[in-house]
C-alpha cells in the first residue's frame, strides 16, 4: 500500500470520534481521532532524537501491541529504537 492509500485509510479512521485499536492482551485501546495526528508528530519528533526524544505517545505502544495487522503493520507500530541517533553522512 502506498503513502496515498495509507493517508486515505487514516482519513477514514479519523472520521469517527474514537479510534479503537485491538490489543493482544486485553480490551481495545481507545483514543480520540485527533490522537492519530499527535502520535504521528510524536513519532517524527522521536526519530533520531537520542536522549532528547520526547516520551512515546500511548497510541504508538497500542499499535505495536495490536492483534490486528491493520495496526501492527503500520508506521505507528515501528519496531526497534527509533530514537537512536542517525549517523551523519555529510562530508
Amino acid at each position: 500500500m502506498g503513502l496515498k492509500g495509507r493517508l486515505k485509510r487514516l482519513e477514514r479512521l479519523a472520521e469517527g470520534d474514537v479510534v479503537s485499536i485491538p490489543q493482544r492482551d486485553g480490551p481495545p485501546a481507545r483514543f480520540p481521532a485527533s490522537d492519530l495526528k499527535a502520535a504521528f508528530v510524536n513519532l517524527a519528533e522521536r526519530m533520531g532524537a537520542g536522549g532528547d526524544a520526547p516520551p512515546e505517545h500511548p497510541l504508538l505502544a497500542a499499535a505495536r501491541n495490536s492483534s490486528d495487522p491493520k495496526w501492527s503493520a503500520t508506521f505507528y507500530a515501528t519496531d526497534g529504537d527509533v530514537t537512536a541517533p542517525i549517523e551523519d553522512l555529510s562530508e
